[in-house]
């Protein structure tokens, strides 16, 4: 079975060779590797020559963006762009994989006939059950048993410990297997400019309304999420990510449906309430600051966002 491993990174050297050196340790191994990054980025460029050097005979490729380009969604589109075979596995830079996932996962994706499976981190815990109660009463993003599901507020409801494979309305993105013949439909949205954030979630539940319930995540597959540091954005910055992609998602899949303003509005109410509790617990004042600056631009935006127009809200972003 022939197929591309595709890794979006950047400025994450150590990770790069890691994440490439589990993937050559594959049962199934890939066909081709695509490094996804940034011009410019030194990191990147050091690690992938020293890869070609160790690992001559496998077959490494780097494509990259201008660096006006960057951000982790146009980084996935161009990776996928370039893959050479139908089946592929899009990986994250700090994600490692046991040495019979690609095995595994692509046997599930085509015995069930689902065009995207991942797996399901290890480690999972039960959510705090009172903020848990307290995000799924706004509306915001929130854990249950086995549902795996988006809201018409733009977020979403995270299926923990399912206890067999799920039909999902999105997956996240740490590891998929793929067809690539989605990207004749899809592309990831590159208006989620930077470390982007839910850009699966937006691609994903995109699938899923055109395609019904192809969409598989399998505890059958595990895979370790080493969550990195690096290649991150500043709190403030992340802070009006979070509202703004919130928004974007909101806006493409729900913004016509009965009664989903009101709940969106409440959505947001309860993430300004949510970032007040922590400046009042641990003292963090950015995130609560940042956030209510982002929801009053949306306010003051909403004519624009109303026809689609997301720039005036992204372009402080890229400064």
């Amino acid at each position: 079975m022939n197929y591309s491993a595709v890794i979006p990174t950047y400025k994450r050297g150590n990770d790069l060779r890691r994440c490439v050196i589990n993937l050559l340790n594959q049962t199934l191994k890939p066909s081709e590797i695509i490094i996804s990054g940034v011009e410019g980025d030194v990191e990147t460029y050091e690690a992938f020559e020293s890869l070609k050097g160790s690992y001559p005979d496998s077959n490494i490729k780097l494509v990259t963006l201008p660096r006006q380009r960057r951000g982790i969604s146009a980084q996935r589109n161009n990776g996928l762009r370039s893959a050479s075979f139908d089946l592929v596995l899009m990986v994250d830079d700090d994600v490692k994989l046991p040495p019979d996932f690609a095995g595994d996962g692509f046997r599930i994706l085509l015995e069930q006939d689902a065009l995207i499976v991942t797996g399901v981190e290890e480690g999972q815990k039960e959510p705090p059950k009172i903020q848990n109660a307290i995000r799924r009463m706004f509306y915001f993003d929130h854990y249950e048993k086995n549902k795996q599901v988006v809201l018409p507020s733009g977020a979403k409801v995270i299926a923990y410990q399912p206890a067999s494979d799920l039909r999902a309305e999105f997956l996240g993105s740490q590891v998929w297997l793929m067809r690539k013949e989605i990207i004749d439909y899809f592309r990831f949205d590159e208006t989620m400019i930077t470390y982007s954030h839910r850009e699966d979630q937006d691609f994903s539940y995109a699938v899923y309304r055109k395609f019904g319930p192809r969409l598989i995540m399998s505890p059958r597959l595990k895979f370790k999420h080493l969550h990195s540091p690096g290649g991150r954005v500043r709190q403030g910055v992340m802070s009006h990510i979070v509202v703004y992609n919130l928004l974007l998602n909101y806006r493409k899949h729900f913004f016509d449906r009965k009664n989903a303003k009101l709940i969106f509005t409440w959505c947001l109410l309860g993430l300004i309430l949510q970032n007040l509790h922590q400046v009042i617990k641990r003292g963090n004042v950015t995130i609560f600051i940042e956030t209510l600056n982002a929801v009053i631009g949306v306010i003051n935006s909403w004519n624009h966002i109303r026809i689609g127009k997301f720039s005036k809200l992204y372009e402080k972003l890229i400064r």
